[in-house]
């Protein structure tokens, strides 16, 4: 392919990412829906949030846009996250986590997926040596708005950092202060939030919605370290996602959306949708089934990991 057409390529997908942002944001204007939004992110933090107050560094500059602009304004970013991220780590579907259950739940719910998108998106550059280790700072603080997302991308950091892509102690003190900067000034505007954090912590309760595979997803860790160390950056990332899903106590469909943006085969785009029939089909609330999704996609990569030969880590490929 020459210059040109890569070029032209390249222009096109931006183009077209710009278009779908723009086709969502207009969209959700007209949908019934934004209930996370307007309940727990576009204010101030509060007690009952389940979120630390860094995240509202984000969300409540776009609650001043008023309702349902702060929304909409969410959805398109979200949009340019998800696709974003898919686009630049060379995910030739990189639309395909545009439309899929996950996403589409993410955003009608008005949830916060753009997050962790953006600190795994983060994680990979800086493995890849595409951006400063100065900028994990801010993987941190995206990633940990997530726990049960961010954990697998923070190994994924871990395991770069041990196989030889050690950052230097001088990014690594950037790093801290933009970390610190970001929870620091969250301290500074709200002084209330952690005690009101802990607190819902400590008494919240998932439901119907839960789709955790909790205590025995957990037991996918060590064998995802194991194939996660010989794979690849994006099979790895696809692994150690899965896992981290698999293996926490708390997780929903829509948690699934970061892990889709590293997913590059179509059968795994449909699937998510059929969860849904197929969960009405069986015992207890369909949302409950959601955990077939990372199941699946980790089943996949962990055969493939195993008929590959070891690859480069930071290879972008496969």
């Amino acid at each position: 392919m020459t210059p040109e057409k890569v070029v032209r390529n390249q222009k096109m997908a931006l183009a077209g990412l710009l278009g779908l942002a723009l086709g969502y944001g207009i969209a959700v204007r007209y949908l019934p829906g934004g209930y996370d939004a307007w309940t727990f992110y576009l204010r101030a933090p509060f007690p009952g949030t389940t979120a630390p107050g860094w995240v509202y560094l984000f969300t409540y500059p776009l609650a001043q846009l008023g309702w349902p602009l702060g929304w909409q304004g969410l959805v398109f970013l979200s949009v340019l996250a998800a696709g974003g991220a898919a686009w630049r780590l060379g995910n030739r579907y990189w639309w395909g986590v545009l439309v899929s259950a996950p996403f589409f739940w993410d955003v009608w719910l008005g949830q916060i997926e753009l997050l962790p998108i953006v600190g795994m998106w983060l994680t990979a550059e800086i493995c890849l040596g595409r951006l400063s280790p100065a900028w994990l700072g801010l993987s941190w603080l995206a990633l940990l708005a997530k726990p049960q997302v961010g954990l697998g991308a923070l190994v994924v950091q871990a395991l770069c950092w041990f196989q030889g892509h050690r950052p230097g102690w001088p990014s690594l003190g950037r790093a801290a202060l933009l970390f610190s900067g970001g929870v620091g000034l969250s301290l500074v505007l709200w002084p209330w939030w952690p005690p009101q954090w802990l607190a819902t912590l400590r008494t919240f309760q998932a439901t119907w919605w839960n789709a955790a595979l909790w205590p025995w997803g957990a037991l996918l860790w060590l064998p995802s370290l194991y194939l996660a160390w010989r794979a690849d950056l994006k099979r790895r990332l696809r692994l150690l996602l899965s896992a981290s899903l698999l293996g926490s106590p708390y997780f929903a469909l829509y948690h699934a959306t970061t892990l889709l943006t590293v997913v590059e085969d179509w059968p795994t785009v449909l699937f998510s949708w059929l969860i849904i029939p197929l969960g009405m089909g069986l015992p207890g609330p369909w949302m409950r089934w959601g955990w077939l999704l990372p199941l699946w996609v980790w089943l996949g990569n962990a055969a493939a990991s195993l008929r590959s030969r070891p690859s480069s880590p930071v290879s972008s490929h496969n």
